[in-house]
């Protein structure tokens, strides 16, 4: 896919941001610094940025309490993620949750929801009111290959179907539901087939090629603003991080975690722009650098921010979480 410097430049600083925030909140977590645990998508970044990359300003994403990569492309700041790791009132929800169960009305990011699945359902919601009001705005649903078995998802994409409506949906496909490996409860070796029993198409991506992700969503976001209705694209990738700060990942191998890791999404993309000649190396180590200094200035600024109002619990301005 061929695509300009700034914007390539653009996803390799989203992907490292979400990368050395996760890899920091996860020391945090090890170090007691914050309560509870923590859900990461190391290893998942180009999915996550790429997929939301391919929507244009307007558009509606409903993505999973995992994709903080997503959050990062459609705006969010490092603060305001770094102030709900804290329960603080810098934070996206004024301190209401920890996880990322956040959205805003005004970038259309719908809020995550914690039922496995129910994402779809809300989704095609967006989806429908924005075919109604023939805006030309298209709905990005993602969800994990776990989630991607649930009746609502199947039910949201048949309803998709028969309406025509402006949606892709977009499977992060990364061989594990929780620690169940995919092939154990899927039976398709390709996911996105799933998509012929709806009558719409399916596309499969390189899920660690953030060019791969973006040209291919892209397509499929531009047919559904074209009046050609759903689509299903899966992307395949590899979560390195377990489920949870909790998951001790006894049920992978040391050797299949480090095969993936060689298949890291940044360094492939760093590799593209350095022997592409978009960027030297001094540049891409002065990216790096300054991402790593605004998100250790966030989590600063977080730890020592003030605890929420218990008054403005129940504000109609903090209600979208």
């Amino acid at each position: 896919m061929e695509m300009a410097r700034e914007k390539l430049l653009h996803l390799f600083e989203k992907m490292v941001q979400t990368r050395y925030f996760e890899e920091t909140t996860e020391r945090l977590n090890r170090e007691k610094k914050i309560s509870g645990s923590v859900h990461t998508s190391i290893g998942e970044e180009a999915t996550a940025v790429g997929a939301a990359a391919a929507l244009r300003e307007g558009d509606y994403l409903s993505a999973s309490y995992r994709d903080l990569g997503c959050l990062f492309e459609r705006g969010f700041e490092p603060l305001e993620i770094a102030g709900m790791l804290y329960a603080k009132a810098c934070g996206a929800t004024n301190g209401r949750t920890r996880v990322l169960h956040v959205g805003s009305l005004e970038k259309h990011v719908l809020p995550a929801n914690p039922i496995l699945g129910a994402s779809a359902a809300i989704a095609i919601g967006a989806a429908l009111a924005n075919k109604k009001d023939r805006n030309g705005l298209v709905t990005l649903n993602m969800f994990g290959d776990g989630a991607s078995n649930e009746g609502a998802v199947h039910e949201s994409m048949n309803f998709a179907a028969v309406f025509q409506l402006p949606i892709v949906f977009v499977i992060k496909n990364n061989r594990y539901a929780w620690s169940t490996p995919t092939e154990k409860i899927i039976p398709a070796p390709i996911l996105a087939d799933r998509a012929k029993a709806y009558g719409f198409p399916g596309y499969l991506a390189n899920g660690n090629d953030v060019l791969d992700v973006c040209e291919t969503v892209s397509r499929a976001v531009e047919d559904a603003r074209a009046g050609k209705g759903p689509s299903l694209v899966e992307c395949r990738t590899y979560r390195v991080s377990g489920h949870s700060g909790n998951d001790k990942n006894v049920y992978r191998t040391r050797n299949e975690i480090i095969r993936w890791k060689q298949d890291c999404p940044i360094r492939k993309l760093e590799g593209y722009i350095t022997e592409a000649g978009f960027a030297g190396q001094d540049e891409i180590d002065e990216i790096r650098f300054r991402v790593q200094q605004t998100v250790n200035e966030a989590i600063t600024q977080a730890a020592c921010a003030p605890d929420p109002d218990v008054d403005t619990l129940l504000s109609e301005q903090q209600m979208i979480c």
